[in-house]
């Protein structure tokens, strides 16, 4: 029996929401048979979800994240998807989406080591299911963390609206206060508490940097206050990034446009690949084949490091009016595994967020909702 009603009660979320989540309850219990339950996970578990209302109706603004664990089959799980996309429709902005991850039954107890999952662990809601909440990690690898951030370095440049680019520059300094935390080797559950400690903080080393806590209190009155002020938060995104990537590793400045040498240094950040996904990438290769020499080097680079490297070039000429440089260009094709995108041309920025989506998309196909 789904806990909607008690779940939203708690964090005081409208009504609104109780219903969203039945639905979403009684569609899996109507497909996803056999089900071990549905877990949500913060930010929506932690009291930090947005929604407003707006001509006397209630607009969902953040995502709605968690797990299902099922081992339906793959054409009921389609069709779960289906339901969700129904369910969403008409119920929030632009961005807003249902995303429930479907994994199988026996992936429980073998959820990764990432600060998430042991947030999920501490601050998660089981809205179907009993137990589900003990089999996620207990402790969790910084190096997952700092993978994460470099990935989320394209949220900002992949908002279609001021709105949706504002939340999602927010989001991103949001991740200040969780690396900090994780750095420390300590989970702290939820965004809004995670940014009152760092604002509160006075011994931890990313903490000392003015820019970052000015960074966070304009991404924190953002979430508070949905969309934020926009141009408090460009005035951020760029220097908060820059104040906080050499913190990570205490290497020194980042270089506005990267190259090899960068890369190698975000690939030290990682953890190491297992060797199914090292054996993925392989296949990927030979689907697809370029040359040799450039499927070896894709194949041998860590593309969460290559991929980085090529979001702060982006970042850098989006958002703090550096000059296009070829080694955005070429970092990005290595990571796509496409020809280097012409830099002269005006839309250059659009063009390499295409490449990106790629190149992403070809690293984790179940990612791939297109």
């Amino acid at each position: 029996m789904s806990r909607a009603a008690a779940f939203c009660e708690k964090f005081d979320y409208p009504e609104e929401l109780a219903e969203l989540l039945g639905e979403v309850a009684r569609a899996a219990e109507d497909l996803l048979q056999p089900l071990a339950g549905i877990v949500l996970t913060p930010s929506v578990s932690s009291g930090d979800f947005l929604w407003r209302r707006s001509d006397g109706r209630v607009e969902f603004l953040s995502d709605l994240d968690g797990f299902v664990f099922s081992d339906a089959s793959a054409e009921t799980i389609a069709q779960f998807r289906d339901s969700l996309a129904r369910i969403a429709a008409g119920r929030g902005g632009p961005a807003f989406e249902i995303d429930l991850s479907v994994n199988r039954i026996s992936q429980l107890g073998k959820m990764p080591n990432a600060f998430q999952m042991v947030e999920t662990h501490l601050a998660g809601f089981e809205l179907l299911g009993e137990g589900l909440l003990e089999k996620f990690p207990s402790e969790f690898d910084p190096r997952v963390s700092r993978q994460a951030l470099l990935l989320n370095l394209f949220k900002p440049l992949a908002a279609q609206s001021e709105e949706q680019w504002a939340q999602s520059a927010a989001r991103l300094l949001l991740d200040v206060p969780l690396i900090a935390t994780s750095e420390e080797g300590i989970c702290r559950p939820g965004h809004r508490a995670r940014a009152s400690w760092f604002l509160e903080e006075d011994t931890s080393r990313f903490a000392a940097s003015q820019t970052l806590r000015q960074g966070v209190e304009a991404a924190l009155a953002a979430r508070l206050d949905p969309p934020g002020n926009a141009a408090a938060l460009h005035a951020f995104l760029v220097p908060a990034m820059e104040a906080l990537l050499p913190l990570i590793d205490g290497e020194g400045l980042f270089p506005s446009s990267p190259n090899l040498a960068l890369v190698e240094r975000l690939s030290s950040w990682l953890p190491p690949l297992p060797v199914r996904r090292r054996l993925g990438e392989l296949r990927s290769c030979l689907r697809r084949r370029t040359s040799l020499s450039a499927d070896y080097t894709w194949w041998r680079a860590r593309k969460e490091a290559l991929g980085g490297a090529a979001l702060w070039g982006l970042l850098q000429i989006a958002y703090a009016q550096r000059p296009l440089e070829r080694s955005t260009s070429e970092i990005l094709g290595l990571f796509a595994r496409q020809s280097p995108l012409e830099i002269d041309r005006l839309d250059f920025v659009e063009r390499a967020c295409n490449q990106y989506r790629a190149g992403f998309f070809e690293l984790y196909p179940s990612r791939n909702r297109q």
